[in-house]
């Protein structure tokens, strides 16, 4: 290429021996200076990546008509040959401040090129690490509900004696201790199972058609005698001839049980819990929990809402919980097409909302 520009160069350069020797008409001189100006800020567009090829063309064609101008050395032609010289520097600034932007962009475009390989790599670590988190959890379940299973068969056949008398009272009283726990390490691996799954987009839904009225009650009833052992009066209101949907129904199950549960622990002896189901005009359902407890500050509700995070609240011990129920019940909710809200405050209580779309309701 250096070549091929240099021969170029020197073709134009030989119309200043023209200029000098021939004594051409002023018009006929007016082209070539207008030709080779043009050749010259055209080489600006083509050649300034490389330094050296783009001042191996410029000077020599340039010098040519300069020299050629200054030889016939009349004023008129002295005056072209100033302005050639001008017009001549100029170029070979503008072209150093091309060649500078041209270099910064190869080097920004390698070096974006190597960003995007290094990202590509880390994604692809990503998705092998999240693979391998996926299949260990999956593994984990498996190899922790076996033997749960286990516990709690043993535990309940203990408790009700099926082989026997087991003498003192209080051995009975152990044996469904231990059911208890088992059955509490079982519902909380089952909860870091389902938002495992899905966050990782695999937790499914098994649609059925159901009473969610009946569903309700059923869910509040198993947490009435739990409510009574805290001091807190757990009511229910639901539409009298029911609420027909087409949903999960283990789903939507663990998400009253979540919230009630919630609801239940962090509110002080003498206060209530109320569960209400509601459909409104527009069809979407309303399943609403709310409590006189000891709230959350509005700050603390996005937190409150992350997996484990036990969000401090303004002292108070810790009543339990693997901070799982509200992360969860929001998943679930989403996955139903839905959403979870939360309004609390400290001191007052705590409501939580979850909507269910329109075309959820059996028809």
């Amino acid at each position: 290429m250096l070549i091929g520009v240099v021969l170029s160069s020197l073709l134009w350069a030989i119309t200043g021996i023209a200029v000098a020797v021939l004594r051409l008409p002023i018009q006929v001189e007016g082209v070539i200076a207008i030709s080779v100006g043009g050749m010259i800020a055209g080489a600006m567009f083509s050649m300034t990546a490389s330094t050296s090829v783009f001042r191996s063309y410029v000077i020599p064609a340039a010098a040519g008509p300069i020299l050629g101008f200054l030889a016939v050395a009349d004023r008129d032609h002295v005056a072209v040959a100033g302005m050639g010289v001008v017009y001549l520097i100029v170029v070979l600034l503008w072209g150093r401040e091309a060649e500078r932007a041209i270099a910064n962009g190869i080097r920004l475009r390698l070096e974006n090129e190597v960003l995007v390989g290094d990202l590509r790599k880390a994604e692809e670590q990503v998705d092998a690490a999240e693979k391998l988190k996926r299949e260990s959890f999956a593994n984990l379940g498996h190899e922790l509900r076996t033997p749960l299973n286990a516990i709690i068969g043993f535990s309940q056949s203990l408790e009700a004696e099926i082989w026997g008398p087991l003498g003192s009272p209080r051995y009975r009283e152990y044996a469904q201790a231990i059911g208890d726990s088992g059955r509490h390490l079982f519902e909380l691996i089952q909860g870091m199972l389902d938002i495992a799954r899905h966050d990782a987009g695999m937790l499914e839904i098994d649609e059925d058609r159901f009473d969610l009225a009946e569903l309700t009650r059923v869910c509040t009833g198993m947490l009435d005698g739990a409510a009574r052992s805290n001091g807190v009066d757990l009511t229910t209101e639901v539409p009298e001839d029911g609420l027909q949907m087409i949903a999960d129904p283990t789903k939507i199950r663990q998400i009253i049980i979540n919230l009630v549960a919630n609801a239940v622990r962090f509110t002080p002896s003498g206060g209530r819990v109320g569960v209400v189901v509601a459909r409104h005009g527009g069809g979407e359902i309303e399943l609403r929990v709310e409590d006189s407890g000891i709230g959350l500050a509005p700050e603390d509700i996005p937190r409150a809402l992350e997996p484990f995070i036990q969000v401090s609240r303004n002292g108070t011990s810790n009543p339990g919980g693997a901070g799982l129920g509200l992360p969860l019940s929001k998943r679930l909710a989403e996955l139903h097409g839905g959403r979870l809200e939360i309004d609390s405050a400290l001191g007052v209580g705590t409501v939580v909302r979850v909507f269910l779309p329109a075309e959820r309701v059996a028809t």
